[in-house]
């Protein structure tokens, strides 16, 4: 039975609660703005809501359940809750919780936990006179410890002053999360604890960050509590110092001690003694499930935690399912033939989840907070206690153990050392089981410092890796694994280590990078086999690429070279691996036998080679370090234009003097010196892509009439605008649409039936016609340094000048019988045809409103446009003015453009077969 949605169906309150939050922001009277809290007190109860001489004069009344009074200021909070008491006393209304909201406060009590002193005071009150004026005497009669024994009393308190201060520094409360709880309490007002389930956890974590300096201490606190946290559950203080514990079960189970402020005692103990923790073992709903999403509580919590140790916790179906497939592919007692070893073990999920078919599991990992969330997991489920775990090191010495920054034989003699403290050796082979950090370290140290996410790496790691190679992360992991695994093969009977991981796949192709990497790996492991999965399906991260699981075993060979082939299961959803994991082995070989036979086998290689061979020509870059020289003198160097801010960076771009014109990815203008192939040209005579070579990166692609930054090559004939302009074009047609088993390859040559030759390459010229972002400038002179010339920049793709590349080279290879081709080229033709005749009439208009542009900011001199100008300058101005018949074109051509990117995908996908 599959653990219940998270998702089942709820009353949404979203604009009730935009709603509610104006009314605490506002300061107008109670009168003005009251109308703001109906919307969402109707909601909660629309048949029994009633209002103003509904209900006796309440501002509002939910009828048995809730009496709500309005203030206008947070100093009459206790007129405001007297006031709600006296609409029993005087009107008959029965209520058991009391609200009272003004700006910037909300209290919230239940009538059956009120003080003493305040039940007396409203019950023997005059039931004569009004709400209103029993609200203000008796605020009058209370004294000092009165008001402060009715505030600690509330079930709920908000204050301006909570709200006052940075959030992101601790400093405040945040709006959205109080608005969640009040929400909370008063969709549960009739029940004496509130539910924490699947569905709002997260979110009451996020609430107990108030009581903690640090937000994963907050994190750590819930898990110390949630295997005790059911409905008996109380806090025990420790009067003589900062700790509590929580007391579970009737008083027979209780927590690990927790450290908390004592300013915060009694509001955490109400805190806690109010709530629940929701389980349902018939359903599998167990405390087990709270600790598989650690990675969502970890994520929302402390991002920066998790962006520093580049960590993604292994979704628990998908470690299971990663269980039944290696035992499907090894054909072995897993369990009995080696000692499982996660040496970055996260959130425990994948460890964890091969419960009941591993035995004794060693987990590690370099951060303490990680550790002592897999300890107490280990130590909540009876089967982990008794088949063993070890964790090392110790969290009681509060340190992790960083895999990676010591020699291989140091490592096995800690955890030597460490498992013979419990009467156990490694005995057996290993199985490293892990999914390691993704994280590139290429980056500020201070920022991993600061989340003590600094993974230092020992030299013979680096040794195996490269430099470049070694700073991503789980490339280390693997250097360090194959250094253990040579040691253990030097071991009578313990030599056959295996590894299961989860990597990205770019190591597998492999990328140039990791060449040399993967040479002497597969010298000493043998590939079993493997498959994928797409990551932001599985993982809590921006973008989307393939997530490898690959099986390995230890078996040295010299001449061995891994072909890698992976089964492609990236069409899986999460919902596709939420099944009953406890059915017996032949039930789970049942319920994915379809899937088996459906999925495609993927090889992992560069058989395809990469387009760059293709188009046989140097990449062109203009990104350079500056020199000794100039970095010593106090001259300006660099081709930016003088304001430029971008002059500070690290890098320098192109050369103050430069005669010819190269642009920024912004379309800024860039002073450069001529390449080695003579390429550069004052002429509108070629055209200029930024073009990258692997097919993660095709949302890069733009086309210019100069070179770019880094990644340029050149259109400056008819040849090469056929395999420059195909490249830019298979990147703008699949981007979005690629497998993505194909992510970390190349993009390579497509093999273009000659049938179809030609029509190919006119719907190439034309999108690049319709998809450039050419633009006519002036690099002004003296500018960056004095004698530097004015260079005119014109646009080569502009099919109204005679002399432009498209006009003399293109343009007669797009012709009738190439259908939508020969449609956008016409309408682009058209529109400026329609520039010209209407608007700039064969001239040039200055002062056009394009000053703050990236191609004119920088100058001295007035914006303008020409008959020419570049069809980005054109669409900008058509803007700015609202020239209709100009729009309309644009629209035409835009939608043309999608139709000719279609087709140029069709016939890639469906007629050249590109992916397959």
């Amino acid at each position: 039975m599959s653990i219940p949605s998270r998702s089942k169906s709820k009353t949404i309150f979203n604009e009730e609660i935009k709603q509610l939050k104006k009314y605490l922001y506002s300061e107008s009277n109670e009168d003005a703005k009251r109308p703001l809290l109906y919307p969402f007190f109707q909601k909660l109860n629309k048949e029994k809501f009633k209002i103003e001489s509904d209900a006796c004069g309440a501002d509002v009344y939910i009828e048995g359940q809730i009496i709500v009074e309005a203030k206008s200021h947070y100093s009459d909070w206790l007129d405001g809750f007297y006031q709600a008491l006296h609409y029993h006393k005087k009107h008959g209304l029965i209520y058991s919780v009391v609200v009272v909201i003004a700006h910037k406060f909300v209290g919230i009590w239940k009538v059956n936990q009120l003080p003493e002193y305040a039940v007396i005071l409203a019950h023997t009150s005059d039931a004569q006179k009004a709400p209103s004026t029993i609200g203000k005497e008796n605020t009058r009669k209370t004294a000092q410890p009165g008001r402060k024994e009715i505030r600690e009393a509330a079930i709920y308190w908000l204050e301006p002053k909570d709200l006052e201060g940075d959030y992101f520094a601790g400093e405040a409360k945040s709006i959205d999360y109080e608005i969640f709880e009040i929400l909370n309490i008063l969709r549960n007002s009739g029940v004496e604890r509130l539910q924490m389930n699947t569905r709002n956890f997260i979110d009451q974590i996020e609430l107990l960050k108030k009581y903690f300096e640090h937000p994963i201490d907050a994190v750590h606190a819930f898990y110390s509590m949630v295997a005790y946290w059911d409905i008996t559950s109380t806090v025990s203080i420790n009067e003589n110092s900062n700790q509590i514990c929580l007391v579970g079960f009737k008083g027979q189970k209780n927590s690990d001690q927790i450290s908390i402020n004592p300013l915060y005692f009694k509001e955490f103990k109400k805190f806690v003694e109010t709530r629940f923790i929701f389980t349902n073992e018939g359903s599998g709903l167990t405390v087990d499930y709270y600790f598989s999403r650690f990675d969502e509580v970890i994520s929302r919590i402390d991002p920066e935690y998790v962006k520093q140790h580049g960590i993604f916790f292994t979704d628990i179906n998908l470690s299971k399912f990663a269980l039944w497939y290696a035992k499907r592919a090894i054909d072995a007692e897993l369990d009995e033939q080696y000692i499982f070893f996660d040496p970055a073990g996260g959130s425990g999920n994948l460890i964890s989840s091969w419960r009941g078919r591993l035995k004794h599991k060693i987990i590690s990992e370099l951060q303490p907070d990680l550790l002592r969330i897999i300890e107490r997991r280990m130590k909540i489920d009876p089967w982990h206690i008794e088949t063993g775990f070890t964790i090392i090191p110790k969290t009681a010495d509060n340190e992790g153990l960083n895999f990676l920054d010591c020699d291989a034989a140091n490592y096995l003699s800690r955890l030597e050392k460490e498992l013979k403290l419990k009467n156990l050796a490694i005995d057996k082979p290993l199985a490293f089981l892990l999914n390691p950090p993704y994280k590139n370290t290429d980056e500020h140290e201070s920022a991993r410092e600061e989340t003590n996410s600094n993974y230092s790496i020992h030299p013979s790691i680096l040794e195996l890796t490269g430099e470049d190679a070694g700073k991503e992360r789980y490339l280390a992991f693997l250097g360090q694994i194959l250094n253990i695994s040579k040691l253990k093969a030097q071991v009578e009977g313990t030599a056959e280590s295996l590894v299961l991981i989860f990597t990205p796949t770019s190591w597998l192709i492999p990328r140039p990078t990791y060449v040399a990497f993967r040479k002497e790996w597969d010298r000493h492991f043998a590939y079993l086999d493997g498959f994928i999965i797409t990551s932001n399906e599985f993982f809590k991260l921006q973008g989307k690429w393939p997530l490898a699981f690959t099986i390995w075993k230890y078996s040295y060979d010299e001449t061995r070279t891994n072909k890698v082939e992976v089964a492609d299961y990236s069409r899986f959803k999460k919902q596709d691996l939420n099944i009953n994991w406890n059915l017996g082995e032949e039930e789970l070989n049942y319920v994915f036998g379809e899937s088996l036979k459906n999925h495609r086998k993927i090889r992992l290689d560069n058989a395809m080679g990469s387009i760059k061979e293709w188009v046989g020509q140097s990449m062109y870059d203009f990104k350079r370090d500056p020199t000794k020289r100039e970095l010593e003198s106090n001259l300006v160097y660099g081709g930016l234009p003088i304001k430029d801010e971008r002059r500070k960076n690290k890098k320098t771009y192109g050369i103050e003097s430069g005669e010819f014109i190269g642009f920024m990815d912004d379309a800024t203008p860039v002073r450069v010196k001529q390449d080695k192939s003579k390429r550069l040209s004052n002429l509108p005579n070629r055209i200029w892509f930024r073009l990258d070579s692997a097919i993660k990166d095709v949302n890069k692609s733009k086309c210019f009439n100069g070179p770019t930054d880094n990644r340029s090559y050149c259109a400056n004939n008819l040849e090469s605008a056929k395999v420059v302009m195909t490249w830019f074009a298979i990147s703008k047609s699949v981007n979005g649409k690629y497998p993505t088993w194909a992510n970390q390859s190349d993009i390579w040559a497509p093999d273009i039936k000659p049938e179809y030759a030609s029509y190919w390459y006119a719907l190439c010229f034309a999108f690049v016609l319709a998809e450039n972002r050419c633009v006519v400038t002036t690099f002004e002179k003296d500018n960056p340094v004095a004698g530097a010339p004015e260079v005119f920049v014109d646009n080569p793709l502009c099919p109204a000048n005679r002399e432009s590349f498209w006009s003399t080279t293109l343009d007669r290879e797009v012709s009738s019988g190439h259908g939508v081709a020969f449609e956008l080229v016409e309408k682009i033709k058209l529109l400026y045809k329609t520039w010209n005749l209407n608007y700039c009439k064969g001239q040039y208009l200055r002062n056009v409103g394009l000053k703050e542009e990236p191609y004119f900011r920088y100058f001295d001199y007035e914006d303008y446009l020409t008959p020419c100008s570049g069809l980005i300058q054109l669409r900008k101005y058509t803007e700015k003015e609202g020239l209709h018949d100009m729009h309309q074109l644009f629209a035409e051509v835009q939608e043309l453009t999608k139709k000719v990117r279609e087709e140029l995908y069709r016939l890639l996908v469906e007629e050249f077969r590109y992916f397959e």
